[in-house]
């Protein structure tokens, strides 16, 4: 039954055009009618195709944007493809325009892009981020991913729409093609997949609210299976506030002190660096207090997976003196947890 809603979602918002772009319906019956495909057909010309640099190995030279500004300001993934002098971008009524490569955001791994509003026929319709309380997700919300899917559409032809539902959230325990994710916030995980050319278009609610970016595809550290996310829309804010309307980012100062537990790992000397198997424990520490021992093996702080010294190492760097975090470990068959309150190294 769910899978023939989809099929009916999809095959009524592929149809349907809007007049607001200077299109009418080409059949009456095909003018959306519910709400899902009302909301659908008002953000499809917010929608565009990105074209990039091709002839890479792997690399898929497709992507979706989103409009944010009627100035031609376009959000999109940052990817290897976007490059200078060779990206494309096609607006909804099919019209193909050049496009600039605007400073990216790193840490998000998104990149604006800016095309000559002068040269489109009629005005763009932008979207952007909704105030973050409408834009609040939650497990089991039922959603809308739009995009450029396997590049199904050229020119005037619309993009795909993938019916899904928020199945979780998550963090950095994540990696594409073993290179981990920069982004340090929650991610959006949701079933509606991220087929190559969804990547940078847009997760709405079902009443067409926008929520999320669309990633590329990423593998779960812990499962090593393929995930499906989106970065949160109000996470987007700063960089859009900043690069569409010039407001100078506030970079808060943050003093931070190095967090220090009292556990002095088992480390052998080789290229790959061991689990995270505790070595012995500091007398008064935090670690002794919550109760740590020797053999204990530590496998997650937090909401953060340890599978190696090195990886507690770079967790812990998260975190300042005076934090209290979860500390879960293995003891012979046992699987314990406590709270750890971190504390600065003593002198």
């Amino acid at each position: 039954m769910r899978a023939l809603f989809v099929v009916v979602l999809l095959a009524a918002a592929l149809s349907a055009q809007t007049a607001d772009f200077g299109k009418a319906y080409s059949f009456a019956e095909r003018r959306p009618k519910t709400r899902v495909e009302v909301a659908i057909d008002r953000v499809l010309p917010s929608i565009v195709k990105v074209h990039g640099a091709s002839g890479l190995a792997t690399i898929n030279a497709y992507a979706t944007g989103i409009v944010v500004s009627t100035r031609g300001h376009i959000l999109t993934l940052d990817q290897i493809m976007i490059q200078k002098g060779r990206t494309r971008v096609v607006l909804y009524d099919g019209s193909v325009h050049d496009a600039l490569l605007l400073p990216g955001d790193a840490e998000l791994g998104v990149r604006l892009l800016k095309i000559d509003p002068s040269e489109v026929q009629g005005e763009l319709q932008p979207l952007w981020p909704p105030e973050p309380e409408r834009a609040a997700f939650r497990t089991g919300q039922f959603v809308v991913s739009v995009g450029n899917s396997f590049r199904l559409a050229e020119f005037s032809e619309k993009v795909s729409a993938t019916f899904g539902v928020v199945v979780g959230r998550a963090n950095t325990a994540l990696r594409y093609r073993m290179a981990d994710v920069d982004y340090d916030g929650d991610l959006i995980l949701t079933d509606a997949c991220n087929n190559p050319g969804q990547f940078g278009g847009g997760l709405f609610t079902l009443d067409g609210t926008w929520i999320g970016l669309n990633l590329r595809l990423l593998d779960s550290k812990e499962t090593n299976t393929m995930l499906s996310a989106a970065i949160p829309t109000r996470d987007l804010l700063p960089y859009l506030d900043e690069y569409v309307l010039g407001k100078r980012r506030q970079q808060p100062v943050v003093e931070k002190t190095p967090a220090w537990t009292g556990v002095v790992l088992f480390e052998q000397a080789g290229r790959q660096s061991p689990p995270a198997y505790v070595e012995r424990v500091r007398p008064d520490s935090p670690a002794a207090k919550l109760g740590l021992r020797p053999d204990d093996l530590i496998v997650r702080l937090d909401d953060y997976s340890v599978r190696s010294c090195v990886e507690f190492r770079d967790v812990l760097a998260r975190f300042s003196a005076g934090q209290t975090i979860k500390v879960t470990w293995k003891r012979g068959t046992r699987v314990l947890d406590g709270d750890l309150l971190l504390a600065e190294e003593p002198r």
